[in-house]
């Protein structure tokens, strides 16, 4: 797969699970660069490893993460646990994760069409600076919606 057509991928799949989990339409921007989010204090993480190997990872404020939470559990935000917020991202890095891997999948002969998902980390903090070690590309999208903005990066290439 091409670059352009990864990055596509987790535009494509983060605005579908964002509309059809969270209830907010939004909209992406495929950005160029470093990536460098600050003020920004949630990151949810999933390991990839198969005939692929990476890293996907959603960046957003914790008032945003809130905001998915209540969403996808149907709660006021007042009454989400700590807990609660980072399940909630979590799964959503989840879920792109495992849409943009299926959607790759379906481009690989059948014997290399298996891929592994790790448990979603989640790391809170202020200004924190996250580093992956891998020489593998990096794929980001901005998105804007609802008033928010956020992230959306994986690191990924063929194993």
């Amino acid at each position: 797969m091409e670059t352009h057509e990864i990055s596509e991928l987790v535009k494509e799949s983060t605005e579908r699970v964002f509309r059809s989990m969270v209830f907010i339409d939004v909209e992406g921007e495929i950005a160029t660069g470093d990536l460098h989010i600050p003020g920004q204090n949630m990151t949810a993480m999933i390991g990839i490893a198969g005939a692929w190997v990476g890293l996907a990872s959603i960046h957003c404020s914790e008032s945003f993460a809130k905001r998915i939470g209540a969403a996808m559990m149907g709660m006021e935000q007042d009454n989400l646990s700590g807990e609660d917020v980072r399940d909630a991202l979590g799964e959503v890095a989840n879920m792109i994760a495992g849409d943009v891997k299926a959607k790759i999948s379906e481009t690989l002969p059948r014997d290399e069409k298996v891929f592994e998902q790790s448990v979603p980390s989640v790391i809170c903090g202020q200004d924190c600076q996250i580093h992956t070690a891998t020489d593998a590309p990096r794929y980001s999208v901005h998105f804007r919606g609802d008033g928010e903005s956020f992230t959306v990066e994986m690191a990924l290439k063929r194993a």
